[in-house]
């Protein structure tokens, strides 16, 4: 069974209706326990394949990350949340990152950025020739209620700039 943005639609209208008061007072645990999930019953799989020493690799996170000197933060705010994507540098270092992302606990992230992008684990596969190239532009993205914003503009983004990059592996790392 594909998804049904259209259902979707009008669940999440009403469930922003019925929960922006009490989120923009704080409560926002319980009006993200009402929220309407898709639920679909044939996810997409691809099998892995290949040899890790041949392929490229990038990485995904739903961290919040950005770089603070050159990305606006994510919106942190909004009901919505914020279904747009920064692009990470294989270069980056730690200290660049920003998080903006209020639904989790960052502490372990501020010890080891890694946690939720192993960025620096990836180039030392890379040196070990385990794997066999990391990408140039890694992606983060944040916490998104708007499910169909998401998946009818920001991932097509994604995949074409992944496709583009010639990446073989997009490793995820929901957060």
């Amino acid at each position: 069974m594909p998804i049904d943005l259209e259902t979707f639609k009008v669940a999440y209208a009403k469930w922003v209706e019925e929960g922006l008061a009490e989120f923009q007072a704080g409560n926002v645990l319980e009006v993200v326990k009402r929220y309407p999930l898709i639920v679909s019953e044939d996810v997409p799989w691809t099998a892995y394949s290949g040899s890790p020493s041949e392929q490229t690799f990038a990485i995904a996170t739903t961290g919040g990350l950005y770089l603070k000197d050159r990305q606006p933060p994510f919106d942190t705010v909004s009901i919505h949340g914020d279904p747009s994507l920064r692009e990470i540098p294989r270069t980056v270092r730690p200290d660049a990152l920003g998080i903006a992302h209020a639904h989790y606990d960052h502490s372990l992230v501020e010890q080891d950025i890694n946690v939720i992008f192993p960025i620096q684990r990836f180039l030392e596969l890379e040196r070990e020739n385990i794997i066999g190239r990391v990408a140039d532009t890694h992606y983060s993205f944040s916490y998104v209620n708007d499910a169909v914003s998401l998946v009818t503009e920001t991932v097509p983004k994604l995949i074409a700039r992944v496709k583009a990059a010639k990446v073989d592996v997009l490793f995820m790392v929901p957060v």
